[in-house]
């Protein structure tokens, strides 16, 4: 398994063509040889490529607008530039608003998310999706993340161990649930602080990682990448940091 940075960790620090150079040649200096694609601001995508394939870095996915996945027309044009950046995954980062968190409004959206993933395949791409806590509401006695793994039988998952653990289920048993249609794991750790959980760095909080990882190597999952969305020890690249020194140190990634 190869293990990478989620861009969307250091997205303050993307917001310009030069910002992006500058930080990819960072990441990779930090050892990192692999990125999942989000929060950068606006660049060509040629250009994406090439700084890339220059710092000798591959993009497994990325998290794509809901407004370009769901038009037919648009999407075409994302499958295009994926293929351009070599990237094997078209991934959604959340459900939009405008399917309502209810039992109807899942049924729609899956409805959408299926028609998404046959076009994306037909394309010769993967398509995935990343969930966060509120896919494990229950409607009509049923999570609704359940809904999605059993209604939408091609549609990859970058399981979000965090957020796993934040909807209250257990991320092992979703590994083991979800097996081989994991192509990227999103790897987060879960601290308390107070009363208020954070996201924290990998090994800096509560999650059992050696169960994880166990999972990893069973179901031959083939990315994963670290991810901090806020609560950083210092500075996102310092947590970055951190979070490599314990999955080196632990034999989870090689050094």
């Amino acid at each position: 398994m190869k293990i990478g940075v989620q861009m969307y960790t250091i997205r303050d620090y993307l917001k310009t063509p030069k910002e992006i150079e500058s930080s990819v040649k960072r990441i990779k200096e930090m050892g990192f040889d692999l990125v999942q694609i989000s929060g950068l601001g606006p660049v060509d995508t040629d250009i994406l490529a090439k700084l890339f394939k220059d710092n000798g870095i591959e993009a497994c996915g990325t998290h794509s607008p809901w407004e370009s996945a769901a038009d037919p027309k648009e999407l075409d044009k994302l499958i295009d530039e994926h293929k351009k950046l070599g990237c094997s995954q078209i991934g959604i980062g959340m459900k939009p608003d405008i399917y309502p968190d209810t039992y109807d409004g899942y049924t729609a959206f899956i409805k959408k998310l299926n028609e998404i993933c046959e076009q994306v395949r037909a394309g010769g791409l993967g398509f995935g999706y990343h969930n966060h806590e509120l896919e494990f509401m229950k409607f009509n006695g049923v999570c609704a993340i359940d809904r999605m793994i059993k209604e939408c039988p091609k549609m990859e998952f970058t399981l979000d161990v965090f957020w796993v653990q934040a909807g209250g289920a257990n991320p092992c048993d979703y590994m083991d649930k979800l097996k081989n249609r994991i192509r990227i794991l999103h790897l987060k750790d879960f601290r308390v602080a107070g009363r208020q959980r954070q996201f924290a760095e990998i090994g800096q909080g509560n999650l059992d990682w050696k169960a994880i990882f166990s999972r990893c190597k069973k179901y031959k999952i083939p990315y994963a990448v670290i991810e901090q969305d806020d609560d950083f020890l210092t500075d996102p690249f310092e947590s970055l940091a951190l979070s490599r020194k314990y999955l080196v140190e632990n034999g989870y990634m090689k050094g």
